[in-house]
């Protein structure tokens, strides 16, 4: 582990939860995590991106503590539709501990039955209003690989800025190399909510 870092106490967003338009869906719930409703949901969709092997840096499922201390570190969020089937998850924690903690990194999933959706864009275009409301003033994500083309196609569409490649980034199982890209957005603390967040 790169870093130890000891868990700050952000502020509770007053807004949630709240209604958020999705095009090719309609309305949907943005809402903090729920431990008893919402684990082992997020904790299947989790081992499945890990297995898939394109988002996340690991190579071995997790168990639930695993999960936990990864996943629910800080602050987690959940898209939900009318039936409270959902249909995204992500968490917003910092990328660096101390004098760099106010620099973010987030972790995104969309259900794989929903992909295809917006629920993605959806959540990729909430993040800097939520992260910025808890508080911090930037973001970057350090590995967004090349053989996930979706993602940096959407990060780049949303204004984030490419800071560099970094060769060679992972190793897949059949010995192919695979760069990945680093990202940035400098969060505007004058910047309004997004025209999605409806309440």
């Amino acid at each position: 582990m790169a870093y130890i870092f000891k868990k700050k106490l952000r502020p509770k967003l007053d807004f949630l939860p709240a209604k958020v338009k999705v095009d090719l869906w309609g309305e949907v719930m943005l809402d903090y995590f729920n431990p008893e409703t919402d684990f082992d949901t997020c904790h299947r969709l989790l081992n499945h991106e890990i297995e898939d092997g394109r988002s996340y840096p690991f190579t071995e499922p997790f168990n639930r503590e695993e999960f936990e201390q990864y996943f629910l570190s800080d602050d987690a969020f959940v898209l939900k539709d009318a039936e409270q089937n959902i249909l995204g998850i992500f968490y917003v924690k910092p990328n660096f501990p101390g004098p760099c903690s106010h620099i973010c990194n987030g972790g995104f999933i969309t259900h794989p039955e929903h992909r295809r959706k917006n629920i993605g864009r959806t959540m990729g275009s909430l993040f800097p209003f939520v992260a910025r409301s808890l508080g911090y003033e930037a973001s970057m994500f350090n590995l967004v690989f090349k053989d996930n083309p979706a993602s940096i196609a959407l990060w780049k569409s949303l204004g984030f800025e490419v800071l560099g490649t970094i060769p060679k980034a992972k190793k897949t199982k059949n010995g192919v190399y695979v760069d990945a890209v680093q990202f940035y957005l400098d969060f505007k603390s004058d910047a309004e909510k997004p025209d999605i967040l409806l309440s």
